[in-house]
């Protein structure tokens, strides 16, 4: 049985000589990214990385989509342009980090002794409703049969931040439980 075995056809001399002088010439940095920012570096139909690649005249190679740990590599002539490149990739995703920071819910829980719930939250909510609807945060106290003392917050890390701050500032009015 005869195996039908393709070869490859030899380059001709003058793109051997270019390849050559390209992988000679070619300085190289890699750049570390979770996958799940890698559209971040390519962008809507790839305008980023298209960008990216005639504005500092180097190639942008991103690791396929799932691979787990391959770094994002940056190729070009000039050390400059690439390092300038690498610089603009890390902002880029220092940005989107950023964003999704500040974007993305959180919770916090505060511990407040059980003694003073009702005086923090006030008559009807008084105390608390300024502060959640201020900041747009829930705030979630224990059930009254629970004796817990954790009161937990969700929103923005910002907001949230604030409102554990206001809560303590109101919690400081009130004078300190006896048991």
């Amino acid at each position: 049985m005869k195996v039908n075995q393709e070869r490859s056809r030899p380059l001709p001399p003058s793109m051997s000589r270019m390849r050559a002088q390209w992988v000679e010439e070619t300085v190289s940095e890699t750049v570390k990214a979770d996958n799940c920012l890698f559209g971040v570096i390519i962008g809507p139909g790839g305008s980023t990385i298209k960008e990216l690649q005639v504005k500092y005249n180097i190639r942008v190679l991103v690791p396929r989509k799932g691979s787990k740990d391959e770094p994002i590599t940056v190729q070009g002539k000039d050390k400059t342009l690439v390092k300038n490149a690498v610089l603009r990739i890390k902002a880029l995703i220092a940005e989107e980090k950023e964003r999704r920071r500040v974007t993305t819910p959180v919770s916090q829980t505060l511990c407040i002794p059980k003694a003073l719930h009702g005086k923090v939250i006030g008559l009807q909510g008084q105390n608390i409703r300024p502060i959640t609807q201020a900041l747009k945060i829930k705030i979630q106290f224990p059930n009254k049969n629970d004796n817990s003392d954790e009161v937990t917050l969700t929103g923005l890390p910002d907001q949230v931040d604030q409102g554990i701050s206001r809560l303590l500032n109101l919690v400081t009015r009130f004078p300190p439980c006896r048991a």
